[in-house]
């Protein structure tokens, strides 16, 4: 994984920093600088792993469960078929936007239990707001719902997805 202590002290640099107080100082500043730099990488590499990832995670779900109902207006066996509530969830700015009902706090970055989205999940079938409606869709598993919350409670962060404008 890197050279061993033997050839980094008997490298030519070395030897000539040896032989030179100031080239030593620099030479020892700019490898503690290496060290550091290199330490604190795989700190930073295993929070961000442990970030939920909304095209890889979160979107699959959305995908399987709301956007029979919830995707841009389409023609579908010669019907209009318009997104219900107005609610999109095919785009990453639709999903913030809301739909007709509490617009702008379908999600509400870092406050999942502010966020409809979740809310509607979490209300029981028999609830007129909850989704998907009975007999519409089976429920969000609890283990989705908790991977949705998380995503929230990060920021709500998209990475690259943009979804249909």
């Amino acid at each position: 994984m890197g050279l061993p202590l033997d050839a980094f002290l008997g490298s030519p640099i070395i030897l000539i920093a040896y032989h030179n107080p100031i080239l030593m100082k620099k030479t020892i500043v700019l490898s503690l600088a290496a060290v550091f730099a290199a330490a604190i990488s795989p700190i930073s590499s295993a929070q961000d792993a442990g970030k939920v990832d909304f095209e890889k995670q979160v979107l699959p779900v959305l995908k399987e469960t709301c956007f029979k109902c919830h995707e841009k207006e389409h023609e579908e066996n010669g019907k209009v078929k318009k997104p219900k509530g107005g609610l999109r969830l095919d785009g990453a700015a639709v999903i913030m936007k809301g739909g007709k009902e509490y617009p702008n706090e379908n999600v509400v970055a870092g406050k999942p239990d502010a966020s409809w989205l979740v809310k509607t999940m979490t209300l029981p079938e028999s609830d007129d707001l909850a989704m998907p409606p009975e007999g519409k869709g089976d429920r969000v598993s609890a283990a989705n719902i908790e991977l949705i919350k998380k995503w929230i409670s990060e920021g709500a962060n998209f990475g690259a997805w943009k979804g249909v404008e």
